[in-house]
């Protein structure tokens, strides 16, 4: 074999060698900016534990490029697409596609998108509005939505409560099953009000957690700890007569919310309060009811959800006061 033929085996390898990541350097940025809104958003340590490994688990593979888009034919009728326990029954003549990161910036109409993650909008990229805003599209994207202390809104549908928060710079409304997951499926939905309304019934989340057998909310067997961040932040009881004060008050709620008469829970006037692992929102005048994201809807006095976050607030205070001291 001589010098030259050397010379061509070498270049006809080095061109069939594809890098596995073209632009590590953006992508890398990217993996922290996502790793960073993540843990913004996520609360108390159970979800900072599992974002932080998460990412830890995304850095150490090796960097490769992202799977290719599939879009399905229009639907017909019958068709059923599934994600993350998460169901949709597709209008018919809509399309589906799956895609391996979703950003409703360039959402097409009349589809819907089955998606691992959520980007970031375009529009908040170029500071400029959603070419796709106001067109009707559904995208479920796994793992995309993180449970809120005190969430923007509480609606329920099927007998699955769900937390609903509203996009108005993109004219998309954000649903998630307000449950104990941390991160868990979210299902955005974009189009006019009407739309957004008949969309949301060809949607199906798995059932919710049943009430406590003895009636009342389902709660810890033991609280350490009652966080809460109502209209400020965060703070945080731990001290043994506070919380003892807490559960004994959510204890004594007994008067279950019978199907049908649940009212929605929304700030301002919700109260969200997190006891190691269930979340419980406790509602004002508007909606004097309260649910545990682990089971059970009861009756509440208008002002338990404000006595509650005061007690909070005072042994949260006074811890400080004590480590100041010292």
């Amino acid at each position: 074999m001589n010098p030259t033929h050397v010379s061509e085996l070498l270049d006809r390898a080095a061109a069939s060698v594809t890098p596995t990541e073209t632009d590590p350097a953006s992508r890398l940025v990217d993996l922290g900016r996502r790793s960073v809104q993540r843990r913004r958003r996520a609360w108390g340590t159970a979800g900072s534990v599992a974002v932080a490994a998460a990412v830890a688990a995304v850095v150490a593979l090796p960097l490769r490029m992202a799977a290719p888009d599939r879009s399905g034919a229009a639907g017909a009728p019958g068709t059923t697409v599934s994600l993350g326990g998460v169901s949709v029954a597709v209008p018919e003549g809509w399309r589906t596609s799956e895609v391996t990161t979703f950003d409703p910036c360039i959402a097409e109409p009349r589809t819907v998108y089955l998606a691992a993650r959520r980007g970031s909008p375009r529009a908040a990229q170029l500071s400029s509005k959603c070419p796709s805003e106001g067109q009707a599209w559904i995208a479920l994207v796994q793992g995309g939505v993180p449970l809120s202390l005190t969430p923007e809104r509480l609606v329920v549908k099927d007998r699955q409560l769900l937390e609903v928060t509203e996009d108005v710079t993109q004219s998309q409304w954000t649903y998630r099953a307000f449950n104990e997951e941390i991160m868990a499926t979210g299902v955005f939905i974009s189009g006019d009000a009407k739309g957004r309304e008949q969309l949301l019934k060809r949607v199906t989340w798995p059932a919710g957690p049943p009430a406590p057998a003895s009636g009342g909310l389902m709660l810890p067997d033991r609280i350490t700890s009652a966080v809460s961040e109502n209209a400020g932040p965060m703070v945080t009881a731990m001290d043994a007569k506070t919380l003892t004060r807490i559960r004994a008050a959510l204890t004594e709620l007994r008067d279950p919310v019978p199907a049908g008469e649940e009212c929605t829970l929304q700030v301002p006037g919700a109260v969200g309060i997190g006891l190691d692992g269930v979340t419980v929102v406790l509602g004002d005048a508007t909606c004097p009811q309260a649910v545990s994201t682990g089971g059970g809807r009861v009756r509440v006095p208008a002002g338990l959800g404000k006595e509650l976050l005061d007690l909070i607030v005072a042994s949260d205070r006074a811890a400080v006061e004590r480590a100041n001291k010292d």
